[in-house]
């Protein structure tokens, strides 16, 4: 019951209450009138050349700063193991953390 109540929230009200006491077969009906519906939405998206080219550019700008990320986050862990060598005196055994 509470799945229908959240689906509620996402359809129309008419269509809930169009279709609050739906037999079977017009369920079933409806059902795959809605996936023929998702399929040609799923089409058209695929084929949509401007949205192709706003995922390029989206995926372009984002390289950017994710290959940023990347190299900042690798200096931090790069660093904490440098870290963790010294603290466990693996190197600089005069360093001040192991005097």
């Amino acid at each position: 019951m509470a799945k229908i109540e959240n689906l509620k929230k996402v359809l129309s009200q008419s269509f809930v209450d169009n279709h609050e006491n739906v037999t079977e077969d017009v369920a079933s009906d409806l059902i795959v009138k809605a996936n023929q519906k998702i399929k040609a939405i799923k089409e058209e998206r695929a084929a949509d050349e401007k949205l192709a080219q706003a995922k390029e550019i989206v995926k372009d700008l984002n390289s950017a700063y994710s290959s940023t990320l990347k190299y900042e986050q690798a200096k931090i862990d790069f660093l904490l193991e440098k870290i963790a060598e010294i603290q466990s005196g693996e190197v600089n055994p005069s360093s001040g953390a192991n005097s």
